[in-house]
């Protein structure tokens, strides 16, 4: 990922704009890659203030790919600190990215997202319509179909 990904003007932009990274050699900080449950190289953690990991992605990915997973991470933070305005939007970006395959994910937890806000189940079918309707084979149908009538098979 340094020769492509992270030198990308995009990816660099992102990373310095909304993120404070950190480069770890794992075998080098062996308790912190258990901490943040890193298995395999490369990584990429998405952690709180208190290093609590709220996403990770293992694995080169170019930056078409990277760029998606980031914002990803940044809506299961928001989520997680109750700024649900923000991640509602961030899960949308996502779900609209062309070619995410995080997609799907992302408007499943932009439903819960939803739910947590509202306090009512309701207030997921929105974006689990949308899973329905894009990717009706997927897992993510099967784990949102019974709230919206539509029972997997």
């Amino acid at each position: 990922m340094d020769a492509v990904t992270y030198p990308d003007p995009a990816v660099e932009k992102e990373i310095s704009e909304r993120f404070v990274p950190a480069r770890l050699e794992s075998g080098k900080h062996i308790e912190l890659s258990k901490k943040l449950n890193v298995r395999w190289l490369p990584g990429l953690v998405v952690t709180d203030a208190d290093e609590r990991p709220a996403h990770l992605v293992v694995g080169y990915l170019p930056p078409r790919d990277l760029l998606p997973e980031l914002t990803f991470g940044r809506a299961i933070l928001a989520m997680g600190e109750k700024r649900y305005d923000e991640a509602h939007e961030l899960f949308r970006q996502v779900a609209d990215a062309p070619g995410a395959e995080r997609a799907p994910e992302a408007c499943y937890w932009w439903g819960i997202s939803r739910v947590r806000q509202k306090k009512e189940l309701d207030a997921a079918k929105e974006p689990w319509r949308r899973i329905m309707d894009r990717w009706p084979e997927s897992q993510w149908a099967r784990k949102v179909g019974y709230v919206l009538g539509q029972p997997a098979l």
